[in-house]
């Protein structure tokens, strides 16, 4: 492993993210907030990482920030990596079986390291603070929650105007999962 991606896959985030998002209903709650309302699942898992491991919520204001330094790298990386391999299992001109199966894995493989390189991007970027050890423990779980929830709303308020139950309920989803890692 180079010493780039040494850094990369040290980071706390990524690994928080890997193991809250093999929750049960996590996936799928993300995936739906990706997919019907146009969320970035990197940003809802940081807006969970960030009350959790730092015990602070995510404003409106740093949320815009946020979703500016990242839109660059969503977009052109991770968007259309994601386009290329879901066209490749849903377009049949283009989906030759398993003839082509190998490669969509691939592309799979080469879209989890553009998450994992946004991920970097978040955690390094310091809209949090930068320490060894997490300041998180000195809010209480209750209190985590809360700022976990709020910035979720507000992330999703900046991402499509108008919150819906839907996307409410699927916080709840998200929230109930995260309940298990405080």
């Amino acid at each position: 492993m180079s010493e780039s991606n040494q850094v990369i896959a040290n980071n706390p985030f990524w690994h928080f993210s890997l193991e809250f998002y093999g929750r049960e209903g996590v996936a799928d709650a993300c995936l739906t907030l990706q997919d019907e309302f146009g969320a970035d699942v990197n940003i809802v898992l940081y807006c969970c990482w960030v009350a959790v491991a730092r015990g602070e919520k995510l404003e409106p204001a740093e949320l815009t920030e946020i979703m500016a330094v990242i839109e660059p790298w969503q977009t052109g990386v991770v968007q259309r990596l994601r386009q290329i391999r879901q066209d490749m299992k849903q377009n049949q001109a283009i989906n030759l079986g398993e003839l082509s199966e190998e490669l969509r894995q691939a592309i799979k493989s080469c879209e989890l390291d553009g998450e994992k390189i946004e991920q970097w991007i978040l955690f390094q970027s310091g809209w949090h603070e930068l320490s060894d050890s997490p300041t998180g423990d000195t809010v209480d779980s209750v209190e985590q929650l809360r700022m976990a929830e709020s910035s979720m709303i507000n992330y999703l308020k900046a991402v499509s105007d108008d919150m819906s139950e839907n996307e409410e309920s699927i916080i709840q989803i998200i929230l109930q999962a995260l309940k298990l890692s405080i």
